[in-house]
């Protein structure tokens, strides 16, 4: 039987309301690719149940730091910190190196720590905190202190901590990609920034941004009044994972945990802050990255992040075991369910290139920014026009 003009009209509505339904599922969702995060995201509360970072521990190598002296660029407790870094991890099981590099006028040296998954062609995670203590606490109030070299405590200590106790996780999570830990140097002395983190951008090769799949940094996160803000740029993708695993993990005000307890306030991602630290670089090369920080480190004081940074203030009392477990919780959790393994093309919000004078002496706050929805919207408006315009043709071929 020849079907009429008017079934056949209504066979092609029908088939074209189906592909264009099926497009828009594709084009709205992210492509999930196996063993991805968005697997997990039902079971992270059987994840948080084997956790094990130890901020007590981490605790202690931030007082062992401190205690050595400052770390500045070129010191013997500088040398001593990488001598004792690269013993531990190495009989870990890592691949430990390092890079000497110059910059105005300053010479210094990156620290790697690889461990290998059993993966072959893998993909890598770096994970990244610099260890240098500013060489002038030039915030102090007391001008008397402006020359001396800061204690340290948080700006710096607390990273460096956090990546030496996930260090001693990582060998045990039986990983399907590499680990870079990354102790980057010169981050933060006199009026230059960024500089280990830059040599490391300048000297990576094509092959290793291709397989670098994230780089997440950790930045002033010991603060016993630890408060994470939203940092500007960083990629979207990321960010909404981190968002989901602070829920679970309680670290979100009233949001209620895996234990059905309400969240404490910590992860504050409605307030933005425009800050020029080391994963900018990553960022740059169009490498997913994120930047775990808290920008208020003490008191409120426009201008700064906080009444104790870059200040003699920066000391061990100020640091908290309990801030170091929730930030090496969440970073562990993130490596435990791949959420750092980011497949897709980077996903910001933000402007590509950040303002030289946005360094970590002038932070800035920025309005913040809803997810995209426009994509949302076009498919939307495109599925109702189609089902008016399916229910148009079925009622025309009855009416003939």
């Amino acid at each position: 039987m020849t079907p009429s003009p008017q079934r056949r009209w209504l066979v092609y509505a029908k088939g074209f309301t189906l592909a264009l339904i099926l497009f828009t599922a594709t084009a709205v969702s992210p492509v999930q690719g196996e063993n991805s995060f968005d697997d997990h995201q039902l079971n992270l509360c059987e994840f948080i149940e084997t956790l094990e970072f130890n901020g007590t521990n981490a605790n202690e190598t931030v007082q062992w730091q401190v205690g050595i002296g400052p770390r500045t660029p070129g010191s013997e407790a500088s040398a001593l910190l990488r001598a004792n870094f690269t013993t531990e991890t190495e009989q870990l099981g890592y691949t430990v190196s390092e890079s000497n590099h110059t910059s105005h006028g300053i010479e210094f040296t990156n620290l790697f720590a690889r461990w290998n998954s059993s993966a072959e062609d893998a993909d890598q995670l770096v994970l990244s905190a610099h260890y240098d203590s500013r060489n002038i606490a030039d915030r102090d109030a007391n001008e008397t202190n402006r020359s001396l070299p800061v204690p340290g405590a948080n700006d710096a200590a607390s990273g460096a901590a956090v990546l030496l106790e996930l260090a001693r996780l990582i060998p045990s999570m039986n990983l399907t990609y590499d680990v870079v830990i990354f102790w980057n140097d010169a981050e933060d002395q006199n009026n230059n920034y960024t500089e280990g983190a830059k040599a490391w951008a300048d000297n990576l090769t094509v092959e290793e941004q291709e397989r670098t799949k994230a780089f997440v940094l950790l930045d002033m996160v010991g603060d016993a009044d630890l408060q994470l803000h939203n940092v500007h740029p960083g990629n979207d993708t990321l960010k909404e994972r981190i968002v989901i695993m602070a829920e679970d993990l309680g670290m979100v005000d009233d949001v209620a945990d895996c234990a059905g307890q309400p969240g404490e306030d910590i992860l504050r991602y409605s307030t933005t802050v425009g800050v020029l630290d080391d994963h900018v670089h990553a960022h740059e090369l169009g490498i997913p990255s994120i930047d775990l920080m808290d920008t208020v480190y003490g008191e409120p004081k426009y201008g700064t992040f906080g009444t104790y940074w870059h200040t003699m203030e920066d000391t061990p009392d100020k640091v908290s075991a309990e801030s170091l477990a929730y930030v090496g919780r969440l970073v562990e959790l993130g490596l435990r369910t791949n959420a750092f393994i980011i497949e897709e093309p980077p996903s910001t919000t933000d402007d590509d290139n950040v303002d030289d004078e946005q360094h970590q002496s002038t932070p800035t706050v920025v309005e913040h920014e809803e997810g995209n929805r426009a994509l949302s919207y076009v498919a939307m408006f495109a599925f109702f026009s189609v089902i008016a315009l399916l229910s148009y043709v079925e009622w025309a071929s009855k009416r003939r």
